[in-house]
């Protein structure tokens, strides 16, 4: 597994520091044990700092795909006065928040505290991602599949990710996404389906025939929303197929939402083909 791990913050000397690599930063054994055990994990380990204080979180976004679109799993630790610069990859990547304000005493003890804790809450999730058919709840579009619980582990996630119950509380979510999964009524095949509040069916497909687009009118983070999900590495070539009503007769139409938060209309078809990051 090649897991990513980035350090943004404003404070140079942290910066400085974090730059002597994973022995300093990541406790010893930190990677062999718990879920990441036995997965043989190797270490990519940057700093991020904008060019000028205009710099928009799009840069980031920018440098983010270069670096970690290689990666198996993206880890970002993130002083809080530069939230504001990794807004858009919140549910893309795993968001580890410390307050460099308040940091005092020995910069070891600091990091390999911050990051054993992140370690251990991201690997948990790592974990879930494992088994495919809970991935496939995980993966679900954001911003098309409406489900309160699959809102909250994304609201988990971003602003909680450092607690000690993240794991349950994320399970108890899935446990009533799961409830969600069944056949269409009416219909001669037993295809189980994952149905939103709008009654709309979201099948993950075996095919491997599309890719999500990229470059305008796609932003940087478009691309890393169809890479990473919670910091887990996503199939790029596999998306869901959407359609409405119950039977074997399939249609879809009406308002979604595409990766960039632009609203469609999309006039009556048998379904849609859309990823992960909701490009359809």
């Amino acid at each position: 597994m090649k897991l990513f791990i980035c350090l943004v913050t404003p404070d140079e000397k942290l910066r400085a520091y974090f730059g002597k690599g994973k022995s300093a930063i990541i406790p010893p054994e930190a990677l062999d044990r718990g879920p990441w055990a036995h997965h043989g994990v190797t270490t990519t380990i940057v700093t991020w700092s904008p060019e000028n204080r205009s710099v928009s979180a799009a840069a980031f976004d920018r440098f983010l795909l270069s670096k970690a679109r290689d990666h198996d799993a993206c880890l970002l630790f993130v002083d809080t006065v530069w939230a504001a610069y990794v807004a858009n990859v919140r549910n893309s990547a795993f968001v580890a928040p410390f307050d460099g304000a308040a940091i005092t005493g020995a910069l070891q003890n600091v990091f390999f505290g911050l990051s054993a804790r992140a370690l251990r809450s991201f690997g948990q999730i790592l974990a879930k991602f494992a088994n495919g058919e809970t991935a496939q709840l995980l993966a679900l579009p954001l911003r098309n599949f409406r489900a309160q619980d699959l809102a909250e582990i994304a609201r988990l996630c971003r602003e909680n990710p450092l607690s000690g119950t993240l794991s349950t509380d994320v399970d108890q979510c899935l446990s009533r996404l799961r409830l969600r999964v069944r056949p269409r009524k009416k219909s001669s095949y037993r295809t189980r389906y994952a149905v939103d509040d709008g009654q709309r069916f979201f099948k993950y497909g075996n095919e491997r025939h599309a890719r999500f687009a990229t470059g305008k009118p796609h932003r940087p983070s478009c691309e890393v929303a169809g890479l990473f999900r919670f910091g887990s590495r996503l199939d790029e070539l596999r998306h869901y197929n959407v359609s409405e009503t119950e039977g074997d007769e399939t249609t879809v139409s009406g308002e979604f939402v595409d990766c960039h938060d632009h609203v469609h209309d999309v006039p009556e078809q048998t379904h849609l083909n859309m990823f992960a990051n909701d490009y359809f």
